[in-house]
């Protein structure tokens, strides 16, 4: 009788241990725009690894009116980026698109509710709130162009005062014309390294960064930024 309650109260807990484990961790996520203001029908995107440039693993809804998601995952080490794309697709990021940038590291355990704020943005967004007064700015004009040297239109020129930037830049024009004409606007003094890119955010250590050191007293610099490989 002894042994029948002892291997009764074993399986008793191993099965306590096993639901355990099997509990999912459940992401409590909210996502805003660069005001703060909260942003409806962005999606979560969770991946089992750094490399955020493939399918995901999981998927959220969208963002309810107030910027809130719920996911459910099993338990684990992920990293999460949010997506808002206007036509809901889950395809390529398109100009007007907007991207929480830097891919946020999650480590929920087995029925922990974690909580995690996103902020998403476009290029757009992020030049109003970063523009420099222009009276006080340095003006980078000239062309985003391809290997060839041919124009890219729809393209945008950003720039770190790093080589080593990432996530969201930290000044960036608006989007090329058709004969890929851009304006960027830096403040005065210091060093800066500049791309161009198609995606938002920019691949981190994309190549090809050009170097801009304004001259003392020159507020206009005149050159053209090639593509960076994306």
């Amino acid at each position: 009788m002894m042994r029948l309650w002892l291997f009764l109260v074993g399986l008793a807990l191993a099965a306590a241990v096993t639901a355990h484990a099997a509990a999912p961790a459940i992401i409590r996520a909210t996502v805003l725009d660069v005001a703060g203001k909260p942003v409806a029908g962005a999606k979560i995107f969770v991946y089992d690894s750094a490399d955020t440039r493939r399918p995901a693993d999981f998927i959220s809804p969208g963002s309810d009116r107030q910027g809130r998601i719920v996911l459910q995952v099993p338990p684990g080490r992920y990293w999460a980026v949010a997506r808002l794309k206007k036509d809901g697709s889950y395809g390529p990021l398109m100009p007007g698109d907007k991207h929480s940038g830097e891919p946020t590291a999650l480590e929920p355990a087995a029925g922990e509710e974690l909580a995690s704020e996103f902020v998403v943005a476009d290029i757009r967004d992020v030049g109003r709130q970063r523009e420099t007064v222009a009276s006080e700015s340095v003006v980078v004009r000239g062309r985003i162009v391809d290997p060839s040297g041919a124009p890219v239109a729809g393209a945008y020129v950003f720039a770190n005062r790093t080589k080593a930037g990432k996530g969201i830049p930290e000044f960036l024009s608006a989007g090329s014309d058709a004969d890929g004409n851009f304006t960027l606007y830096l403040p005065a003094g210091g060093r800066y390294y500049a791309g161009a890119a198609r995606r938002f955010p920019p691949e981190s250590g994309a190549g090809g960064l050009r170097e801009i050191v304004p001259e003392a007293g020159k507020r206009d610099i005149v050159m053209d930024v090639p593509l960076a490989v994306q």
